[in-house]
């Protein structure tokens, strides 16, 4: 009997990575294989990142306020180029005029709900409250922008927030039936005001994400600070709302106006039911 054909040796014999190393033969050693170079995989981005990387060039029609409508929803980085490269002064406009009738449409969906006076008193909060939000948040974005290797300039920065009220208020207008069924088939102040708030919500999540596509391809590195700011920019809408309320229930003059109080209490008070103001000449009401 050899050495190598001992009782010992069978489990050695039967595993070849006995000892830490596969054997190549009698005595012999080999180091492991090298496993193979696999090529490393990207992290998954999101894909209006890839969008942006292929539309990124000059639009193919004149810059109106309808082709910018259909800009942002089907190809959003010629919008972004007409903002950074192109024609910027009437990209800026037409994102302007999107803004102002889409919440201004939208505002006199909410209006249905109490009717009256708050028909046209409504639509003129929402379209001043959208404006000043953005323009309240807009120095902080440009600063967080720079202080993350952004290169765009001010009026840059601030066409590419006007994309992003110009897109919530798009998403806004395509709720706007939902809202107007449910503001004329119930009288529950509290459900009208989280229906809205929900629908407002969701436009600005995708108009979040598409600020932060814009400016992380524009910049060529991910600009993850975006959601820090975005975290200011719904705080300051939602402190916005709650300073000219009331936008759902009977309009109650101007003495709300005189009364500071902080969103997240007003939230508190109306879904307990209290009782936020008084409207001359009528019953007590909370209103959103």
């Amino acid at each position: 009997m050899s050495v190598n054909e001992g009782p010992g040796n069978e489990q050695q014999q039967s595993d070849p990575y006995a000892g830490g190393y596969p054997q190549a033969g009698r005595g012999r050693r080999t180091p492991p294989p090298v496993p193979p170079n696999w090529p490393r995989r990207k992290p998954a981005e999101p894909e209006m990142f890839s969008k942006l990387g292929e539309q990124f060039e000059a639009m193919d029609k004149k810059v109106s306020a309808l082709s910018l409508v259909d800009g942002l929803l089907k190809t959003p980085g010629r919008v972004a180029y007409e903002i950074v490269k192109g024609r910027n002064a009437q990209a800026l406009g037409a994102l302007l005029v999107i803004v102002v009738v889409c919440m201004t449409g939208y505002g006199l969906v909410v209006g249905t709900f109490s009717g009256g006076c708050q028909l046209s008193v409504v639509p003129l909060k929402v379209v001043i409250g959208c404006l000043l939000s953005g323009l309240i948040c807009l120095p902080s974005l440009y600063i967080f922008s720079c202080l993350s290797g952004g290169k765009q300039t001010f009026g840059q920065t601030a066409g590419l927030l006007l994309a992003l009220l110009a897109l919530s208020g798009i998403l806004l207008v395509g709720f706007a039936p939902i809202a107007w069924i449910f503001s004329q088939s119930t009288n529950a102040e509290t459900f009208m005001g989280f229906l809205h708030i929900v629908f407002w919500g969701i436009g600005t999540y995708f108009s979040i994400r598409l600020l932060h596509a814009a400016l992380s391809f524009l910049n060529e590195r991910r600009m993850d600070v975006i959601n820090l700011w975005a975290v200011i920019f719904v705080m300051v809408a939602m402190q916005m709302c709650t300073t000219l309320r009331p936008l759902v229930g009977p309009w109650s003059g101007t003495a709300v106006f005189q009364e500071k109080k902080f969103f997240v209490a007003h939230w508190v008070e109306c879904l307990k039911g209290g009782r936020d103001y008084p409207r001359i000449g009528h019953p007590r009401s909370r209103g959103w």
